[in-house]
């Protein structure tokens, strides 16, 4: 299901609840509970062998326990007829991330109380009304709201067949995050504009990076199955609002970074190339270095010509060709090597490693027995 009101390059393609979803069934002939095609009772919890868990009930108490579950306690009123009510819940969690789809049947209204969370909320099929504070704002299409994590949240005057995303972050992996980009701690909590426009320009990244995590999260060979990838999303998702939302650091986030001296460049580069596979993402590295993202960004870019995770890479594939180059066929597979230095897509290795080396790493592995064969004549 599509945004009706956003060009193909703005839409976040979100699953709509399909009437193929296999669940299971309570003992009265109840719908209750199950797994898009798992029929595993494991808990709502990352990682699942589905990538998320999928629930229908149809019982008001037992949906309040499955909204603590997932979510947090809240409550939850049904105002009209009882037999109408019914919850249809998906729920996937990342380290730090929670992103989750659900709609009600009948009247409801749900007040979700401050729990520390950012919840991003945006409804890909239907309408309603987001109340945070002082702000409201109705959630359809285009038109998302950053709720406040000081704030109770209110989620009233649900259209028919309205389904809400949630993104959930917590607070202290934006805080770090923070930190990160603008080289200090943060003073004071992070305030986002309520107002989300996934339409505009500005959150143009923001959108791609919520394409990439729904993509990641439910494709196979997703990388949110990898602890170390599916950091990296959160990451990614993570810095895309810092970014793109407007907020109390907007301006330190957006103003020119502080001139890195060539020796910090030098110590960075040091500690990838010792331990290629001990950083993850950028802001790692700025941590080490003891300075903001875009300093260290535009230190690199000004001493090496490159980004540091463009390092990062070259780094992680020279120590695969060298590692491939070496390997007997035999006994050593060309993914085993990629997973080994930290690239799960095969294709993607595959490309990046032809653009570097002018040959498929297959070919490099393949070379490597002729090489030693002729070496014993």
């Amino acid at each position: 299901m599509t945004w009706g009101y956003a060009s193909d390059e703005e839409n976040v393609a979100w699953d709509t609840f399909d009437a193929q979803e296999e669940y299971d069934y309570a003992p009265d002939g109840r719908n209750l509970a199950g797994v898009m095609t798992d029929s595993s009772q494991a808990p709502l919890s990352w990682p699942s062998p589905t990538g998320g868990r999928a629930i229908s009930l149809v019982d008001p108490d037992e949906a309040r326990k499955v909204i603590a579950d997932a979510y947090s306690p809240s409550m939850l009123k049904v105002d009209g007829p009882s037999d109408d009510f019914f919850l249809k819940l998906r729920m996937t969690r990342l380290p730090g991330l929670s992103l989750g789809r659900i709609r009600f049947g009948g009247d409801v209204w749900v007040a979700a109380p401050p729990p520390s969370i950012y919840v991003v909320c945006l409804a890909p099929k239907g309408a309603l009304e987001v109340r945070s504070g002082r702000h409201a704002r109705v959630v359809t299409g285009p038109s998302g709201a950053v709720s406040d994590p000081q704030q109770i949240t209110y989620f009233e005057n649900w259209s028919s067949g309205a389904e809400l995303v949630s993104l959930r972050l917590e607070q202290v992996a934006l805080e770090r995050k923070l930190a990160q980009l603008i080289g200090r701690t943060p003073t004071e909590p992070i305030r986002f504009q309520f107002a989300l426009d996934t339409a505009s320009r500005q959150s143009a990244s923001l959108v791609r990076a919520l394409r990439m995590l729904h993509a990641e999260t439910r494709e196979p060979g997703r990388l949110s199955a990898d602890p170390l990838a599916a950091t990296a999303l959160t990451d990614l998702v993570v810095t895309s609002l810092l970014v793109c939302q407007p907020n109390n650091y907007s301006e330190l986030l957006h103003e020119a970074g502080t001139p890195t001296p060539p020796g910090t460049i030098r110590n960075a580069r040091e500690l990838i190339e010792s331990d290629p596979m001990a950083i993850s993402t950028v802001g790692e590295l700025a941590a080490h270095a003891h300075v903001s993202v875009r300093s260290l960004e535009e230190g690199f870019q000004r001493y090496l010509d490159t980004t540091p995770m463009s390092y990062l890479r070259r780094v992680r594939l020279t120590r695969a060709h060298a590692e491939l180059a070496l390997a007997d066929p035999r006994e050593q597979t060309v993914a085993a090597v990629a997973r080994r230095w930290g690239f799960q897509h095969l294709g993607r290795f595959a490309q990046v490693y032809r653009e570097q080396f002018g040959e498929l790493p297959a070919q490099t592995l393949k070379a490597s027995i002729r090489t030693r064969t002729d070496g014993l004549h």
